[in-house]
This record gives C-alpha cells, sequence and structure tokens, in this order.
C-alpha cells in the first residue's frame, strides 16, 4: 500500500516537475565554402578581436589580452549592445577558435539576440583548394520562464544566432575570395 501511494504521488508530480524546467539549451550551426585556402581565411580571423574587421553587425572590439587565452573581449553590436566574451581555446595548426560570452547581468536581454549564455565555435577545414568555415554554438535564451513572449522564444534565439553566424561567414567569404 506504501508503495502504491508512493507511486501515486510520483506520477501526479512529474507534469509539475516537468513545467519547472527552464529554458533548455539550443545549437546553431552555419557553414560556407569558401574558394580561398584555409590558411588565408585564418589570416582574417585568428586574431580574437579581428571580428569587428570581418563581420559586418560588429562596430567594435575590445580585448584585455589580445589573442591570449582566458582574454576578454568586448564587442559592441552595431545597435550598441555590448557582450563580453572569454576565449577558451585558439588552435593556428588546426585553425580551430573557441569562446564563450560571459554571464549577463540578471534580467540584462541583449537587445536583437536575446540569449543568456553562449558557447562558440569557429573552425576551418580545407579540401582541394577549397575551404569550408563552420560556425556553431550552444546557448540558451535568457528569459527563464516557461512562456516567454515571441521576441524571446527559443524560435526566436535560434533565428538570432543563425543571422548573426550565417552574416559574419557571407561577410568573411567575400573578404577571402577578393
Amino acid at each position: 500500500m506504501k508503495y502504491l501511494k508512493l507511486s501515486l504521488i510520483s506520477i501526479l508530480l512529474i507534469p509539475v516537475l516537468v513545467s519547472a524546467h527552464g529554458p533548455s539549451r539550443q545549437k546553431v550551426v552555419q557553414e560556407i565554402e569558401i574558394n580561398a585556402n584555409a590558411d588565408k581565411i585564418w589570416k582574417i580571423i585568428e586574431n580574437f578581436c579581428s571580428i569587428q574587421d570581418w563581420h559586418p553587425g560588429i562596430s567594435s572590439c575590445n580585448a584585455d589580452n589580445g589573442s591570449k587565452i582566458k582574454s576578454i573581449r568586448t564587442i559592441e553590436l552595431k545597435n550598441g549592445e555590448k557582450i563580453n566574451e572569454i576565449l577558451f581555446k585558439l588552435d593556428a595548426e588546426n585553425k580551430r577558435m573557441q569562446y564563450g560570452m560571459q554571464e549577463l547581468e540578471e534580467g540584462r536581454i541583449i537587445k536583437g539576440l536575446p540569449i543568456a549564455t553562449h558557447g562558440s565555435t569557429i573552425s576551418i577545414s580545407e579540401s582541394e583548394g577549397k575551404s569550408k568555415v563552420q560556425w556553431k554554438g550552444a546557448f540558451y535564451r535568457s528569459f527563464p520562464g516557461q512562456q516567454p513572449p515571441a521576441e524571446l522564444t527559443d524560435k526566436a534565439c535560434i533565428e538570432a544566432v543563425t543571422i548573426l553566424y550565417k552574416t559574419g561567414l557571407e561577410n568573411l567569404k567575400k573578404l577571402a575570395e577578393k
């Protein structure tokens, strides 16, 4: 009888626990083929703050320690929003960079990029004189509750990050193919 009661209570609690869960982790992967060798592309992106030179959505970047591991860069988006990111890995041999967004102040929502956390990897591979650049990231939306407004849903966050990556990769292609 005790086990039956415990089982019934457990079954009744499952919907409550599921609805109490916060936002789930989202992922975006964007790739582009570039008619340039990997070394040429790497030279464009290898500096942690060079994003201001190749991404049209970034108006400025300052890094506290250049391209050294644990360096923190502050990027300013064209809309005036500022984001701090930390460099985790910079692997010139394998042409790969990993970085992540530093935690935002509680309640802060970045206009145009409504995410609370973000980890990102940019990698370049080459085959037969052409290169593939992949930019992938994982993130959580900034709205913590179960019923976010339309502009703060998982779908809106995925769209915003997809646009961020796609815009950057398309401009990188233009620069590298010159």
